[in-house]
C-alpha cells in the first residue's frame, strides 16, 4: 500500500511465512517433483508391463509420475503455511465452536434462544470458578505454546542464520499444579543438549519463574518435554491427618476451646495405609528358640 495511515509510516504487508523460509521450501518443492515423480514412473512402469503392452504401461507410468510428483511438490511447497495452520488449530477451532455454535442454534430455533444461551454460556465461564480457573490455565498453555515457538524462531537465527528444518514441532501442552507441561518434537540439527544452557532464555521469554527441558522419551531423543514453572503449589500449607495419631496433639485438639490453639489437620482422619508395593513383613514367632 502506498498510502499512509493517520499521516504515520506506509502500511506494509504480513506475511505467515518469512521469505528465505519460502525461498528454501521452494528449492525442495522442485526437488521433490523429479524424485517422487520420477520414482513412481519407474515403479509403475515396472508393475504395469507384466499385465498390459509396454506402450500402455509406460503411459501410465508417466502419468502417475506427474500426478503424484506434483502433488509431493505442492505438499512440500505448503507445508510452512500447514504448519502455521497447525500452530494455530486449537484458536481457529476455538474460534469455529464460539461463532458457529450461537449461528447454528440460531437457524434452529429462535435468534433469543441462541442469544439467551450464548450469555448463559458466558456468564458460566466467568461466574464458576473452576471453569474459569480451567479456562485460564488452558489459555496459558496456548500463550506457552505460541511463545515458545517464537524463542526457538530466535535461538536458531542467533545460532547462525535462518534454518527452517530446525524449528522444533509444538506437539501438545497441557497444565499442571505448578504450571504448563509442553512436549515438543526436535527437528536435525538442534538436541537436548543444546537447551541446557537456555532455560533461564526461554523462562524469560514465556515468561515464567523457571523452565525446565528433559527428555520424554527413551526411544526417541528428538521428543522432549519442557516444564513450566510460574508458581510452588507446595507453598501453600497442606493440613495432614497424621497430628491426630500423636496422642499429646489429639489431646491438645480435644481441650481447645477455640480452633487458633488447635492443630491444624484435614477433615478425614488417617485410619491406615494401603502399600501394595511394599509387601508386609512376616510376624515374628513367639516362643520357643529360634
Amino acid at each position: 500500500m502506498k498510502g499512509k495511515l493517520f499521516g504515520g509510516t506506509p502500511v506494509g504487508a504480513v506475511t505467515l511465512v518469512e521469505t528465505p523460509v519460502s525461498q528454501w521450501y521452494v528449492r525442495r518443492a522442485r526437488v521433490t517433483v523429479w524424485v517422487a515423480g520420477l520414482a513412481t514412473d519407474a515403479a509403475v512402469t515396472a508393475a504395469l508391463s507384466v499385465f498390459c503392452p509396454l506402450l500402455l504401461a509406460v503411459a501410465l507410468g508417466a502419468l502417475a509420475g506427474v500426478v503424484c510428483g506434483v502433488a509431493a511438490g505442492v505438499l512440500v511447497r505448503i507445508w510452512p503455511v500447514l504448519r502455521v495452520l497447525w500452530w494455530w488449530s486449537i484458536e481457529i477451532t476455538a474460534a469455529v465452536f464460539v461463532v458457529g455454535g450461537p449461528v447454528v442454534l440460531a437457524h434452529v430455533t429462535a435468534w433469543q434462544v441462541a442469544l439467551v444461551a450464548a450469555v448463559l454460556v458466558a456468564v458460566a465461564c466467568v461466574a464458576i470458578a473452576r471453569v474459569r480457573r480451567f479456562l485460564v490455565a488452558v489459555s496459558w498453555c496456548l500463550v506457552v505454546r505460541h511463545r515458545l515457538r517464537l524463542c526457538f524462531a530466535g535461538i536458531v537465527r542467533s545460532s547462525g542464520g535462518v534454518r527452517p528444518g530446525v524449528l522444533p514441532l509444538v506437539l501438545w501442552a497441557r497444565p499442571t499444579p505448578a504450571g504448563e507441561r509442553v512436549w515438543l518434537w526436535l527437528r536435525p540439527g538442534l538436541e537436548l543438549a543444546d537447551l541446557d544452557d537456555k532455560t533461564g532464555r526461554i523462562a524469560v521469554a514465556i515468561p515464567a519463574k523457571q523452565v525446565r527441558v528433559v527428555a520424554a522419551s527413551e526411544r526417541f531423543a528428538a521428543l522432549i518435554r519442557v516444564d513450566v514453572g510460574r508458581r510452588d503449589p507446595l507453598a501453600v500449607r497442606i493440613d495432614s491427618p497424621l497430628a491426630l495419631l500423636i496422642p499429646s496433639l489429639r489431646k491438645t485438639n480435644e481441650n481447645a476451646k477455640d480452633n487458633e490453639n488447635k492443630v491444624p489437620v484435614s477433615a478425614v482422619p488417617l485410619v491406615g495405609l494401603d502399600l501394595a508395593d511394599i509387601p508386609e513383613p512376616a510376624p515374628e514367632p513367639r516362643g520357643g528358640r529360634r
